[in-house]
């Protein structure tokens, strides 16, 4: 059931209501646009950043050749903890945190249980990336309610160290272009869900099953962001040596084992040109002068953050790998080395 409200000389029109898990820098931008499309938008975050949230949030979008556009986003609820959203009938529920957020040790966390029940049948907007994680939350949601989201855009919290163009804090992101938000599921579910997003502004488009090719491109990433943090986050160094060799190396071992575990008879032939050396030491040379983020200081500062799950990811690929027989020698040694790195600042 929909909220209802007044339009244009009395006509009746439909509010859809959103609960957004979680309000870091992939859930404020979602809420943001979906706020933008009329939605009424609920954020689920932690007691401790209530306060934080409660005055309202700075978005900044980041534009190609122009500064950023600046937007307020206020007017949005909030609840910190997921039995305070019963009672309520709800649209929408975007899980926008990370793989690590859904677990409580090996078991699912409690929260995912009791958000499938108190959002009854609304769509869940499942966002997570490693390979185990829509089995874990499909325990105990309806693959019926759930629409797979793989995310096309970047976000940070402004200003990254060195950065002078924010007086304030904001979220700033950018919409890459010619990569937007992809979704696939119920065909009348997603509908939904894209034609909001695109109402509010945000890039957002139909697939017919991205859960057969987003492990691909998610496989390349996690071994080559694997690969900069052991080179301290440095760009330069990853270019050097045989870094990128090695990182093509694990990747094609990670691809392999997501083929192997969504049942593919082969990897697709964009993702293994995606994993050339010669071309992703070309994109590092000239991305950071196109993309309009310190792309570096980005990738350590967000990357750094959401640690937890690529080291899950990584983990799932070897120990699918290594159940399965498959080559995981490149992963692992990837991993360890990783592992071996000291503390974060």
């Amino acid at each position: 059931m929909r909220a209802r409200a007044r339009g244009f000389w009395g006509s009746v029109t439909t509010i859809v209501r959103v609960l957004v898990v979680g309000a870091g820098a992939v859930g404020q931008v979602f809420a943001h646009h979906l706020a933008q499309a009329g939605a009424s938008v609920t954020l689920l975050v932690k007691p401790k950043y209530r306060a934080e949230l409660a005055s309202g949030l700075t978005m900044a979008r980041l534009r190609v050749g122009h500064a950023p556009q600046r937007e307020r986003f206020e007017g949005y609820d909030l609840v910190t903890a997921p039995h305070e959203a019963d009672g309520q009938r709800w649209d929408q529920v975007y899980f926008t945190v990370s793989s690590a957020a859904l677990r409580d040790g090996d078991e699912i966390a409690p929260w995912v249980s009791t958000i499938a029940r108190v959002s009854r049948d609304a769509t869940i907007v499942f966002l997570q990336p490693n390979l185990d994680d829509r089995a874990l939350v499909s325990a105990v949601i309806d693959e019926a309610r759930m629409v797979d989201g793989m995310i096309g855009f970047l976000s940070y919290q402004a200003p990254l160290p060195g950065e002078t163009r924010f007086a304030e804090r904001c979220m700033a992101y950018w919409f890459p272009p010619l990569s937007p938000c992809a979704f696939s599921g119920p065909e009348a579910r997603v509908n939904a869900v894209v034609e909001l997003l695109q109402r509010g502004g945000l890039p957002a488009v139909r697939r017919h099953d991205i859960t057969r090719t987003a492990p691909f491109p998610n496989a390349i990433l996690y071994a080559y962001l694997a690969a900069l943090e052991s080179q301290q986050w440095s760009l330069r160094a990853l270019r050097s040596g045989h870094h990128l060799e090695h990182a093509a190396t694990a990747a094609r071992e990670a691809m392999a084992i997501a083929a192997h575990r969504i049942g593919a008879d082969t990897v697709p032939w964009n993702a293994r040109l995606a994993n050339s050396p010669a071309l992703v030491r070309m994109a590092l040379r000239f991305a950071p002068a196109i993309v309009p983020l310190p792309l570096e200081p980005y990738l350590r500062v967000h990357f750094t953050k959401v640690g937890e799950q690529m080291r899950l990811g990584l983990r799932a690929y070897v120990e699918f790998g290594d159940a399965e027989g498959l080559p995981t020698t490149a992963l692992r040694e990837l991993g360890e080395r990783v592992h071996a790195l000291p503390p974060a600042s």
